[in-house]
């Protein structure tokens, strides 16, 4: 989820707040080489594993239907705006209750393993986050896709850009900067890929170079993309150079790869596939901005309802929803690949919240597409607008029991049959 110029919302998920600013040895992986950044020593053992089953992590993508179905995950679950630390880190009680109640992925909206400012060393603290997630995922039996929200040359605020805070973009201009992303996941993945609840690596959430070099809009998806082929702006370029480090390290962990403009569904028409035959491509659906971040003091706009969205009226039901995913649609059939929508959601005030949630969700099955909503628990204090747990009333601060949101997801949830296998 990112902010825009239509909605400003306030919302940090780091647990040690927003850092503002600016051939392979298989068993000895050296993140630093050949580009000038320190080399990361380990300072944990990887997660201990002991989950299996005769599913294949590709299996549970690439068989047309949809088998994963779960929700978005951030190391805190309550930050504190003001002093810029997590009060309420996540633990494996959460991941329990997630799994308790149905979904067997968590798709991890965390941060990277390497630090945002160089000499882009191993950020100790964000290892031990992933570690302990993962370790929690294989006690309790449910699935776990990586993200990396920042990274070298990347903070927080570059992708929430209402925030009004500085941001660092470097890893879009400078050369040292995008190395040491693709060494933090050539890194990532040779830590991980033995984990069998690990199904999945997400490469970048939502990036969006193209409105840092087109600010106006000017370009359309594919005249970006062929104006800037072959530049640091190229997304696709640069995430064919990160499938090849993982796959130096890491052979079978499925890899997906986010749409540029905050992986938005209007611009899958300048994504190009990489040559990975293991590979997923995702959008995240948070159309339209009008209705999805209504403020609870003034939700004028239903579900479903005639709206007038960026000077545009469109009759906003079942039907547009459809429309508005044509491309994604037209993407993977045209190439034949999977799609994973690694976030949707709305606020969870807006009226008729419960019958969207379900048109989209009925969607994504229709088209076996996996999904993750966002987010469980864990966002800043006095944001809670994506917690379904707490029901219509922007008042309720406290679960309540069978509010139509939350069950819009669980209802679907309850179809799941994949998980993974605990070893005895």
């Amino acid at each position: 989820m990112h902010v825009t110029s239509k909605t400003v919302v306030v919302k940090i998920i780091s647990c040690v707040g927003i850092l503002v600013s600016g051939g392979c040895d298989l068993a000895s992986p050296d993140p630093g080489s050949g580009n000038g950044t320190i080399a990361p020593e380990s300072t944990a053992a990887p997660p201990a594993t002991g989950i299996g089953g005769d599913t294949t992590k590709w299996d549970l993508w690439s068989s047309g239907q949809t088998r994963l179905r779960g929700a978005d995950l951030h190391p805190c679950a309550l930050f504190d705006e003001e002093d810029n630390v997590c009060r309420v880190p996540i633990g494996q009680q959460d991941v329990q209750d997630l799994r308790d109640m149905g979904a067997n992925v968590i798709n991890a909206s965390y941060e990277g393993l390497f630090e945002q400012q160089p000499p882009y060393g191993l950020d100790a603290e964000r290892q031990q986050e992933m570690d302990d997630l993962i370790a929690w995922a294989e006690d309790v039996g449910i699935y776990v896709v990586i993200n990396a929200r920042t990274g070298p040359g990347r903070n927080e605020a570059a992708i929430q850009v209402g925030l009004g805070l500085p941001t660092l973009t470097t890893v879009w201009t400078d050369r040292s900067a995008h190395d040491a992303w693709i060494d933090m996941w050539r890194y990532m993945a040779d830590r991980y890929a033995d984990s069998p609840v690990v199904i999945g690596y997400d490469l970048m959430v939502e990036p969006h170079v193209n409105t840092w070099v087109d600010p106006n809009g000017a370009l359309s998806p594919t005249a970006f993309q062929e104006q800037h082929a072959g530049t640091l702006a190229d997304w696709n370029a640069f995430a064919q150079e990160i499938t090849t480090a993982i796959r130096e390290v890491d052979s079978e962990t499925p890899i997906v790869i986010d749409s540029l403009s905050w992986a938005s569904a209007s611009w899958f028409p300048a994504l190009r596939p990489t040559t990975d035959a293991r590979t997923i491509y995702s959008p995240h659906f948070y159309d339209p901005d009008t209705y999805v971040s209504q403020e609870s003091q003034s939700t004028d706009i239903s579900y479903p309802s005639t709206v007038v969205d960026a000077g545009e009226r469109i009759e906003f039901n079942r039907e547009w929803l459809a429309t508005d995913m044509e491309p994604v649609v037209a993407f993977s059939r045209g190439h034949d690949v999977p799609i994973y929508v690694g976030e949707f959601g709305a606020f969870r005030w807006v009226p008729g919240g419960a019958a969207f949630i379900a048109d989209e969700v009925e969607l994504f099955e229709e088209s076996g597409w996996n999904y993750a909503y966002y987010v469980w628990r864990g966002d800043v204090v006095g944001f809670d607008a994506f917690n379904a747990e707490f029901g219509s009333d922007s008042a309720d601060t406290d679960a309540v029991a069978g509010n139509p949101l939350l069950g819009a997801y669980t209802a679907e949830w309850s179809r799941n049959t994949d998980y993974p296998v605990i070893a005895e």
